[in-house]
């Protein structure tokens, strides 16, 4: 299995608070190229660098300007996600999209639903096998058992972002993607976040983009570095993190930022 980027552009307008107005298009993606396969591919790099976008365009919740997504099961399946296939309502997009499990860094969820039929629903809509079992199985496993029947609207901090996590799991998705899933979530959330992601089903995809989080950052199989809207680096997360002295993707990522101050100074 595997995701290829081909070309990705994308603008956006950005809201200026202080002006009331929508500023001029900003920049998501400007010609976005790489390869990933199954595994955990962290993606680094600064506020703006485009990150949440590739996030975006990947989980088919927005749609790119320009360029093409192609996800490879196989030898004998794919499927291309742009914008003409978008605008023309391919049959192809509903069975994409129930492979794919999206957490963005900030979500809501109105509903008047307890946190066990919020999941019993999603298993039986999704038609997961043994519905109720399983939903009692990752409720325990992500620590939610004293929240069973407690609202959805109700649950903050770590107990909301450890739902959300361990809701998007419910269907096994063959790629899973996560922007900046530390924030917001606390110390037992990250214990099971880790051996989640340590864990990680041989032929899934899990996409994880972080600004700040080194250490949610070791966890990865490739990293990806973004500067600008393009792919800067991309590799094996042991041989780059080995070039550096510390041996450590926080090391590499510092040196990686300091040589771009550089030579954008220059």
């Amino acid at each position: 299995m595997r995701i290829d980027w081909f070309h990705l552009r994308k603008t956006f307008d950005s809201y200026d608070a202080s002006r009331r107005s929508f500023r001029s298009p900003c920049l998501g993606l400007l010609d976005f190229s790489a390869s990933i396969r199954a595994g955990v591919t962290v993606i680094l790099g600064p506020k703006g660098a485009g990150k949440t976008t590739l996030l975006r365009l990947t989980a088919m919740v927005s749609v790119p300007d320009d360029g093409r997504i192609i996800y490879q099961w196989g030898e004998q399946k794919s499927y291309v996600w742009s914008k003409g296939n978008a605008t023309a309502g391919s049959s192809f997009l509903t069975e994409l999209k129930g492979k794919i499990s999206y957490v963005p860094v900030h979500c809501r969820w109105e509903t008047d639903m307890t946190v066990e039929k919020a999941f019993l629903y999603e298993a039986q809509l999704k038609r997961v096998m043994n519905p109720r079992r399983k939903s009692a199985e990752i409720v325990a496993k992500w620590g939610l058992a004293g929240f069973r029947r407690s609202f959805v609207s109700e649950l903050s901090g770590g107990a909301f972002k450890r739902f959300l996590l361990a809701h998007s799991l419910l269907v096994d998705p063959s790629i899973w993607i996560l922007d900046e899933p530390t924030e917001g979530l606390d110390e037992l959330g990250k214990k099971l976040l880790w051996r989640e992601l340590r864990s990680n089903p041989q032929g899934r995809i899990t996409m994880i983009a972080t600004e700040k989080d080194m250490e949610l950052a070791e966890a990865a199989d490739d990293l990806i570095l973004m500067e600008a809207g393009a792919c800067r680096r991309i590799g094996k997360k042991k041989y780059l993190a080995a070039s550096v002295p510390e041996g450590t993707v926080a090391a590499w990522y510092q040196a990686m930022q300091a040589f771009a101050n550089l030579r954008h100074f220059r």
